[in-house]
């Protein structure tokens, strides 16, 4: 996990190292929005977090969790 960077840089690494899909929970599911695709968590591999926390404002903590499919060959990143 990298120290100190923005939650812009770390998208932009990630992106340069060809995390490239976008991944949202879905119900039970981690859905790939670019391919239409279905993950149960065990079918997925996280590869890096980077934990942003707002002090004052709570509701605004985000976690980037860079993951692959590696049955597909997709990697991508999540957002929660």
């Amino acid at each position: 996990m990298a120290l100190n960077l923005s939650f812009d840089d770390a998208l932009h690494n990630l992106q340069k190292k060809g995390y490239t899909y976008n991944f949202i929970k879905l119900n039970q599911y981690i859905y790939c929005t670019d391919k239409n695709l279905n993950f149960k968590s065990h079918e997925l591999t996280i590869t890096e977090k980077f934990r942003y926390e707002n002090k004052f404002e709570p509701s605004l903590n985000n976690v980037l969790y860079a993951i692959e499919a590696p049955e597909y060959g997709l990697k991508g990143f999540l957002v929660n």
